[in-house]
């Protein structure tokens, strides 16, 4: 595996073209299915027209995230893709998947490694889908042990995170004791921040921060949407980069296809809520006068855009998101990557003019009460 040296000083800039449209990214969470956003990510930073500003993410969009900006604050897109491969590599080694491109045999050992961490997979998601009421964390990880900790340990650098001309950095976690998010803010973004954004706990115990314990941010804010647009004051033109689908058409079945939706369901809705929050007020502040001041006018006006594979998605098998093997993390980055090529084919030219997301169906009226003659509440 290769050596990544860390570098606070400042190489070469993030140069992008004089007219470049900024924009705001929102990273969703999803295990493994990170690695999706990490080849949308990729593909971004290799298109001038676009000035990245404003990240955020939770789970593993926290650790894109974060290896983005930190990338970006150090030195030049080239630096933002090396940390964001690397970070994914060592996930891939510490699952016990070599990090080479080919197949696992082509390495020594690499098939019995390649077919342990798949064993892995398969056991503990199905523990955690079948057997979740009866173990407890301490009966599936008794020491408490997060790889993700030396993996971050070597790679993050939080002093450079909100430093002058980095883009601003926001990532989520849930507080246990109200099952709210809490937003933390570029340099605030810690080892610890990022393992409490990404701790399940059917696996890990909860993250201490300050004494108060964190869980995932996927509960609560996956990923953070609205705070971005009113609070951080960012872009206009926000991003938001799926690794789920957006809906199922056909039923889940057996247990492990309802246990898996249900997990789907609960880590989407934070999403689905902040979309209509958003949506809602748009439908209410299209009424308002063009002078409509701060915060009003930062929603009335904020363009929505997302990033997604529906399809491809849909198709992945059970327990994906714990699949950690190098050849899976590639996979799912090439199609980050067409995703990507799609979607700046097919949208790039509206970023700074109009919305590409439709969320008319999410400003209805929720009990249907006085709708128009086009199902809109007015």
């Amino acid at each position: 595996m290769e050596a990544v040296p860390i570098s606070v000083t400042a190489t070469e800039p993030y140069r992008r073209l004089p007219a470049a449209r900024p924009v705001a990214l929102a990273l969703q969470g999803g295990g493994s299915l990170g690695a999706f956003a990490w080849g949308v990510l990729d593909r971004l930073l290799d298109a001038p027209e676009l000035r990245i500003e404003m990240v955020s993410g939770t789970s593993a969009g926290a650790m894109n995230a974060a290896m983005l900006v930190q990338g970006l604050a150090t030195g030049d897109a080239a630096e933002a893709k090396r940390l964001l491969a690397a970070f994914w590599r060592r996930v891939a080694a510490a699952s016990g998947s070599p990090d080479i491109a080919g197949p696992d045999w082509l390495c020594p050992f690499g098939g019995i490694a390649g077919s342990l961490a798949d064993a892995f997979r398969r056991t503990t998601a199905g523990a955690l889908r079948r057997t979740a009421r009866e173990l407890s964390q301490r009966q599936l990880n008794p020491l408490g042990l997060n790889p993700l900790r030396t993996i971050l340990a070597d790679l993050l650098e939080p002093a450079v995170l909100g430093s002058k001309g980095a883009p601003g950095l926001v990532v989520s976690a849930t507080r246990v004791r109200t099952g709210e998010a809490r937003l933390f803010r570029d340099a605030e973004v810690t080892v610890d921040v990022l393992l409490a954004s990404a701790c399940l706990p059917q696996l890990f115990p909860a993250v201490e921060i300050e004494g108060e314990p964190y869980w995932d941010g996927g509960y609560s804010s996956n990923p953070p949407v609205g705070p971005l647009i009113v609070e951080a004051e960012g872009p206009t033109d926000l991003v938001i980069v799926r690794t789920t689908p957006v809906e199922r058409p056909e039923p889940p079945s057996g247990v492990d296809g309802v246990s898996e939706r249900i997990s789907e369901i609960a880590f989407g809705a934070a999403l689905r809520q902040e979309l209509r929050y958003v949506a809602v007020a748009q439908r209410l502040l299209a009424e308002q006068p063009p002078e409509t001041p701060g915060a009003l006018a930062r929603l009335r006006d904020a363009r929505l855009h997302m990033i997604g594979a529906e399809e491809e998605f849909r198709a992945l098998p059970g327990g994906s998101g714990l699949d950690a093997r190098w050849v899976f993390l590639q996979k799912m980055r090439d199609l980050g990557h067409d995703a990507a090529d799609r979607w700046l084919g097919a949208n790039l030219a509206s970023v700074g003019v109009r919305s590409t997301v439709d969320l008319r169906e999410l400003a209805r009226p929720s009990l249907g009460l006085h709708a128009g003659e086009d199902g809109v509440g007015r």
